[in-house]
Formats: C-alpha cells, sequence, structure tokens
C-alpha cells in the first residue's frame, strides 16, 4: 500500500514538473530593443488620471490662469502704490501742522491771559458816570516776567480829564499779573513785556 502512495506521488511530481516547464516555453517573448525608447502618452494618462477625480486641468488653462494671477498681482501692486502715494506726508507737512498747532496754541494762551487781565482790572475801574461822548484812552504797561507791574503810562490821553484820572486810579491798584507766570518766557517777552490796554467809555477794555 506503501508503495502505491510512493508512485502516486512520484507520478504527480513528474506530471506539475512537466506542467511548469511546459508553462515556462509557452510564454510569448517580448523583444526589445537596447537602444529602441517606448513611449508613452503622459497627456492620456493625466486624462485619465482626471477622469477618475473629475476634474480635468489642461495646459491652457494652467497658463491663462497663471496669467490673471499676474496680472492681479500687478493691479494689486498699483493699488497699494496709490494709497501710499495718497496718505504719504513728507516732513514738511508735518512741520507745517505742527507750527500750525503751536501757534493756535501760543494765540489761545495770549487771549487767555489778556482777558484775565482786562478783567481783573475792569473789576477796579471805577469810571465816571457823566460821560456825553466817547472817549478812548490808551496805557503802556511794562511787567516783569513775574508778573509784577513795573511801570505804566497813560501815552494816548483822552480829552475828558475825569475819565483820564479815572484810569490811572484803576491801574495803582494793580501790582502784579500772575497770570503771566504760565506762559512760555518767549511767549511773555514778544506779548506781555511791553503792551497796550485800550480803555472806553463805554465800560470795555481791549
Amino acid at each position: 500500500m506503501n508503495r502505491v502512495i510512493t508512485s502516486f506521488n512520484t507520478f504527480f511530481l513528474i506530471v506539475l514538473f512537466l506542467s511548469l516547464i511546459f508553462s515556462i516555453f509557452s510564454l510569448p517573448k517580448l523583444n526589445i530593443d537596447e537602444e529602441q525608447s517606448i513611449r508613452v502618452n503622459f497627456y492620456e494618462l493625466i486624462q485619465d488620471d482626471n477622469q477618475l477625480f473629475n476634474s480635468s486641468i489642461p495646459d491652457i488653462g494652467i497658463k491663462k490662469e497663471t496669467k490673471n494671477l499676474s496680472s492681479n498681482n500687478k493691479e494689486q501692486k498699483v493699488v497699494e502704490t496709490a494709497i501710499i502715494s495718497k496718505f504719504k506726508i513728507n516732513k514738511i507737512d508735518i512741520k507745517n501742522e505742527i507750527s500750525k498747532i503751536k501757534l493756535s496754541k501760543e494765540r489761545e494762551d495770549i487771549l487767555r491771559v489778556s482777558a484775565i487781565i482786562q478783567e481783573r482790572i475792569s473789576s477796579v475801574w471805577i469810571k465816571p458816570n457823566s460821560l456825553s461822548e466817547s472817549l478812548i484812552a490808551k496805557v503802556l504797561i511794562n511787567l516783569a516776567p513775574s508778573g509784577e507791574i513795573l511801570d505804566f503810562d497813560l501815552i494816548e490821553p483822552s480829552s475828558n480829564n475825569f475819565f483820564n484820572e479815572s484810569i490811572l486810579t484803576a491801574m495803582n491798584k494793580m501790582t502784579f499779573f500772575e497770570e503771566v507766570l504760565s506762559l512760555d518766557r518767549k511767549l511773555f517777552e514778544k506779548n506781555f513785556r511791553n503792551f497796550n490796554l485800550v480803555f472806553k467809555s463805554s465800560g470795555e477794555i481791549e
């Protein structure tokens, strides 16, 4: 029994071996010259891949899109340049604006101190009641940086002595204008070292 099985196995192996040899020799030969090139249509391969993913990207479309991107970049640069040019402020403009702000602040300080001085003198000035005409008199005042009144003079008296005397009486009551202490020294020297006040019979002081 063992011999029969052994013989059968041997026969099966021989048949299997012969079949393998036959299959090897029956394969078609592919003859390729070493110098011969194989052409592959990559465009078709790309088209096949694009069909799988439902998207086609032809060369013309890519170039067109690149061109559009380049054009958009140029337009963006032009717009950015225009914006920068529009809002660009040179040094001269900055200096001019600073000068305007400074002058505005100086003018505000001058008007503020002048108004206080005028109000203080007006509060002690008692003008004559019997004045039938319009009168004007001008006083020159000399101040120290501390605000002390160094001197004053009636440089343009009116035609009415009572009116003139009332002005001098009011000025004699004043000794300091300490409001000038808040001013810049240059501003003080220019506007309040020596300044004029105009007295009017209407009661106004300018």
